[in-house]
């Protein structure tokens, strides 16, 4: 089989305008799920190709229509979440379009959350539920043989008579240490690190980032989540992580590796056991080489990130959602305020950066549970200020907060909803889905949070600013250990306001140019004097008509 796999434009593009730099940063997410699925498929024979539609310049449908003019391709494969639908849609209308014999397999968190509606929307050949490795290898098997696709678990598709017939749920991979590394070859890895600069890590001025994951979905069903892959929770034996880690390193000099598991690990052992392994490769490397993961706050305490830090862990996500112990438990997060102040502090004292969000409009909010977690974040995050965001929930497919809306008739038109969030707002902060706020509490609610978003603690100006070739040199004082650090291989656009990460003590801030800085005293000043809402509740609603958006936007 020959087949093109299509990787989704993400909106990467640069933060900066690529055009007024010869260097783009591309901060796209590399996609695991086509990766594995095109490293599963190289490995039983069959002739892959990868169209990274990142990397190319012109519009997808453009993109499209130049590759399949250049060869026949049996199968066209491609996927992504749900918020990517738009996407999706026009990859698979290009290819319809331009190359009508080759067949369609569409996959991942998408067909997976309703692959009924998807299916009947998209029309593809076939799609895949859940993972894909073993599906897809058994479905070329049998395509070949001239088989039933009937015996194939874990796929759609419409049979002779134009019925859309859904084959045996998959059981998930058990042993995922028999799945080939990601193939990231053909996504021009190499070209990925052409364009890193030192905006995407903190902690490198020349960062080569490699994704891995070491596990697979979440035991946790929290409401506002869906689970692609599944609710069983699988990991990789550490001798087979280590194994991967040490291959990046020599093919690839890797110095930085992101875990992007839902959740790291739940066992402090295997967490020990891990950072124990990493230390000695680590000791191999003539370079520094350091690790990110993401991790509930319930599972870990002051031994366990000393080791990691050790290891060299330097930046930690957080799964943090919310302050009030009535929307935790309504979130079903299986976590404690308490336990959110201990995570938060033994990150801090150990010097590990932190990342996370506190998330507004659950199904129970009030007035009073959006408050309590709005002022914990203002009176005690502290130097992660600028890493914990404050957004609203964002409504996943598939989810249980999503299902809840649709029964209660928040979400009227599933069709809709979904070809039509794009368009709107992808959080959909501006549907009300809380069972206890009415429409104007939750406004009110809204506006709090976006104001407490206007008031950064600390904003810092750079000491010095070097420009060369596009590039720029930057010297900052931390605002905490008052140590300077310097940074180069950064890219700063005319104006600008960028979340940093003190180098020395891991404490996050604002860089900002001096016209952010003056715009954000501006800013705290007006609303000091005459109170946020009073002030940003009319510039709320000139500035979704875009009035105001040239003063008020910063990111």
């Amino acid at each position: 089989m020959k087949c093109l796999v299509l990787v989704i434009k993400f909106n990467r593009a640069a933060v900066y305008n690529p055009q007024e730099y010869h260097k783009a940063n591309y901060i796209y997410p590399l996609p695991f799920g086509l990766a594995y699925i095109s490293a599963v498929l190289k490995k039983n024979g069959h002739n892959v190709k990868i169209l990274n539609l990142n990397h190319c310049n012109g519009t997808t449908d453009e993109i499209i229509k130049t590759e399949l003019s250049k060869e026949f391709f049996d199968f066209v494969i491609t996927g992504s979440i749900s918020p990517l639908f738009p996407d999706v849609r026009t990859c698979v209308e290009s290819v319809r379009k331009y190359a009508p014999k080759t067949r369609i397999i569409l996959g991942g968190g998408l067909v997976t959350s309703q692959p009924e509606i998807i299916f009947k929307l998209l029309e593809p050949d076939f799609a895949v539920i859940g993972e894909g490795e073993n599906t897809l290898k058994e479905l070329f098997e049998c395509l070949e043989k001239h088989g039933d696709v009937n015996k194939v678990d874990g796929i759609v598709f419409r049979n002779s008579e134009g019925e859309i017939i859904f084959t045996n749920p998959r059981s998930p991979i058990l042993d995922l240490d028999s799945l080939p590394y990601p193939d990231f070859d053909g996504f021009e890895y190499e070209k990925y690190f052409d364009h890193m600069t030192s905006n995407l890590c903190d902690v490198f001025d020349f960062p080569r980032p490699y994704p891995i994951i070491a596990s697979r979905s979440c035991p946790f069903k929290c409401t506002f989540c869906f689970h692609t892959l599944g609710n069983k929770y699988r990991q990789r034996s550490v001798e087979n992580i280590m194994e991967e880690i040490e291959y990046a390193i020599k093919k690839y000099r890797i110095n930085i590796f992101s875990f992007y598991d839902d959740l790291f690990s739940m066992d402090k052992e295997r967490v020990n056991n891990f950072c124990s392994k990493l230390k000695k490769i680590q000791s191999t490397v003539p370079w520094e080489v350091k690790w990110v993961c993401q991790m509930r706050v319930d599972n870990f305490d002051e031994e366990m990130i000393k080791i990691m830090k050790y290891s060299g862990c330097h930046f930690v996500t957080l799964g943090l959602e919310s302050y009030s112990p009535v929307v935790l438990k309504s979130m079903r997060k299986g976590i404690s305020p308490q336990q959110i102040d201990q995570a938060l502090r033994c990150c801090t004292q150990n010097k590990i950066s932190i990342s996370g969000n506190f998330i507004f409009g659950d199904i129970a909010e009030t007035n009073e549970t959006y408050r309590e977690t709005l002022k914990y974040w203002e009176t005690n995050c502290g130097s992660t200020w600028s890493g914990i965001s404050l957004n609203f929930i964002q409504i996943y497919q598939g989810s249980e907060i999503y299902r809840h809306a649709v029964k209660k008739g928040i979400i009227k038109d599933e069709i809709e909803f979904i070809e039509n969030r794009a368009k709107t707002n992808s959080n959909h902060i501006d549907i009300n889905f809380t069972d206890n706020m009415t429409d104007k509490e939750y406004e009110l609610m809204k506006l709090d949070v976006l104001c407490a978003g206007l008031r950064p603690k600390h904003y810092i100006k750079p000491l010095i600013n070097k420009q060369e070739d596009g590039f720029h040199e930057v010297h900052v004082k931390c605002p905490y250990c008052m140590e300077i650090s310097i940074y180069k291989n950064y890219i700063l656009p005319k104006n600008f306001s960028i979340s940093i990460a003190c180098r020395k003590c891991g404490g996050r801030f604002l860089l900002v140019s001096m016209k952010e800085k003056i715009k954000l005293k501006i800013i705290k000043t007006i609303f000091r004097i005459f109170g946020a809402r009073t002030i940003y509740y009319p510039i709320y609603y000139l500035r979704k008509s875009r009035t105001f958006s040239i003063f008020f936007d910063h990111s």
